[in-house]
Formats: C-alpha cells, structure tokens, sequence
C-alpha cells in the first residue's frame, strides 16, 4: 500500500491487504482516506 505504507501492508504470496496501525496518528488521516478511496477491491474502511 504505497499511499499509506506505515498503515497498510500488503502480503507477497496472495496480495491481501494487512493492517499495520488500526489508529493511525492524525498527520495519517489524509492518506489512510485516499488508500481506501483507490483501493480496487474496496477492501478498506475508514471509520471516524
């Protein structure tokens, strides 16, 4: 997850999305957003 990469990861064997940091700190907020707005398989959620 290159837009989020302290936050995302994504594992080499199946590409599946990994959550780092379920609480990322606020300077994170606007990327965390724009990972789940690109993310192909809508697989991310933002919840506030």
């Amino acid at each position: 997850m290159l837009v989020a990469p302290e936050v995302f990861d994504q594992r080499d064997e199946d590409g599946i999305v990994v959550l780092l940091n379920a609480s990322p700190d606020a300077a994170q907020h606007a990327a965390v957003r724009e990972a789940a707005t690109i993310c192909p398989a809508a697989a991310i959620q933002v919840r506030e």
